[in-house]
């Protein structure tokens, strides 16, 4: 956890509208060659206005605050831009635009002038996926293909989607590369999707080409998410990502991730909660609970404050080790697995923290970036507003990269990595995370939980805000 603090600030400290128009967007662009992935789309030009004019413009809104297009062209109009509003709402709702063709693009020009700026005496860092879902929550019944969803924060159903989220993790920025949109149907069948039948009636629809783009965004809508993780898993290979650990939770540790990562040299760290899932240990077939309670052997990490055991283990022809760690002599065990054997128990937890990278940028982006605030009843929309939200992070990341840790030559390290690895923030947030651990030991609760929760909480910002401005302000 203390890991992902890293970043916990980087979009909100470089988020300033008045650093952002049309002009330092459009630069960015260039630098990374945007034009090139949008060549395809020139036929959609209309009223004078290529895609990448109105992108540049729909981003300039989303980072400057203006949410909706209505409320951002009476600025627009000071500027002397007198787009009316039908030009972006056009953009929007095409549904032949590839919107994950366009991101991956960016994602991988992103990558691309980083990588070739390096260092070559750079530190050597592990490069991650990270694969998540966060909930969105939505206004209106009557938007496309709209239903309820678990959310697993507020213990309850809500009226929305869920969005999984692929993060790639560089070692010093974590950037969205893919998203699918997803629903869920639930139990009741008379009730699918938590809609009674006269309300999925009433709910917008739209006349698609079986071959267009949003047709196949919309097909995934009811696809499993584990199956669109290993889709998008399969994606990230087949453009080369550098990929050194697939980082999960225990929603989305299974045999078919365990099976694809290791058949592309990949290594895997996930939590496991699969009760029935049985281990070769010692010659015997037993599940995790089953071997825990055979080590009698119990380890202490003083350094991270847990108590651990380990098992090496067989799940078919492929070895794994488990990691059961507790905080404190009655807490509640977990279970770790990785397809990375040669790890010990502290690299390992290191490795793992930085899959809350991931919690970090959902609650960022939906913060500051609008990420899920599209209350447009058409699904083709969700998606162009979905893509450009994590267009605008990953622009921020490459602008807040290049401002403060390299030059325009190469990277360079202006501190060196001791300082940065302890900076005042970083060390801000070990403290408020240690100040977590200790007040789930008293309360006999899990630490990561407690953080979770602290974290998707809007009525913690405030509080949290406050804790790191009045450190600073001591600590300056």
């Amino acid at each position: 956890m203390a890991k992902a603090g890293k970043k916990i600030e980087e979009i909100k400290t470089d988020f300033n509208p008045e650093r952002f128009d049309e002009v330092k967007i459009t630069g960015i662009f260039k630098a990374l060659k945007i034009s090139e992935s949008l060549k395809e789309f020139n036929n959609l030009k209309q009223s004078g206005y290529s895609v990448k004019s109105v992108l540049s413009l729909l981003l300039v809104m989303l980072v400057t605050g203006q949410k909706t297009v209505s409320s951002s062209l009476s600025s627009l109009s000071e500027q002397g831009i007198t787009t009316g509003k039908d030009v972006f709402y056009r953009l929007k709702n095409n549904e032949d635009i590839c919107w994950r063709r366009i991101l991956w693009h960016i994602v991988m020009k992103f990558i691309q002038i980083t990588l070739s700026t390096s260092l070559p005496d750079e530190p050597d860092k592990p490069h991650c996926l990270i694969f998540d879902d966060t909930t969105v929550k939505k206004s209106g019944k009557k938007m496309e293909r709209l239903g309820r969803v678990w959310d697993h924060v507020e213990q309850r159903s809500v009226l929305g989607f869920k969005i999984l989220v692929m993060l790639y993790w560089d070692g010093k920025s974590f950037i969205p590369a893919d998203f699918s949109i997803h629903r869920e149907k639930g139990k009741k069948e008379s009730r699918p999707y938590g809609m009674s039948q006269k309300e999925l009636r009433r709910q917008y629809s739209k006349r698609r080409s079986r071959a267009s783009e949003s047709t196949k965004r919309m097909s995934e809508l009811d696809t499993k998410k584990t199956e669109m993780m290993l889709r998008m898993f399969y994606s990230a290979m087949y453009r080369c990502l550098r990929v050194n650990y697939v980082l999960v939770d225990s929603w989305f540790t299974c045999e078919a991730l365990i099976n694809a990562v290791i058949s592309h040299g990949v290594h895997l760290i996930g939590m496991y909660k699969t009760a029935t899932t049985k281990f070769s240990y010692r010659g015997q077939q037993l599940t995790y609970s089953e071997i825990n309670s055979r080590i009698t052997k119990v380890q202490r990490c003083r350094s991270l404050k847990y108590h651990y055991k380990r098992a090496d283990v067989m799940y078919g022809d492929t070895p794994l080790t488990l990691f059961f760690s507790r905080q404190g002599k009655n807490g509640k065990w977990k279970v770790l697995l990785t397809t990375d054997t040669s790890l010990g128990f502290k690299k390992m937890v290191e490795l793992y923290q930085i899959r809350w990278t991931v919690e970090v940028f959902n609650k960022e982006a939906k913060g500051l970036l609008n990420l899920g605030g599209c209350q447009s009843s058409n699904f083709d929309a969700q998606i162009a507003d979905t893509t450009i939200s994590m267009i605008a992070c990953v622009l921020l990341a490459f602008r807040f990269r290049y401002e403060h840790y390299e030059s325009k030559g190469a990277l360079y390290r202006s501190m060196n990595a001791e300082f940065l690895q302890m900076t005042i923030d970083r060390r801000l947030w070990g403290l408020f995370v240690e100040t977590i651990q200790i007040v789930a030991q008293i309360l006999a609760i899990d630490a990561d939980d407690l953080l979770e929760r602290v974290l998707t909480n809007p009525d913690a910002d405030q509080l949290i805000n406050r804790f790191f401005e009045n450190g600073l302000k001591e600590a300056g």
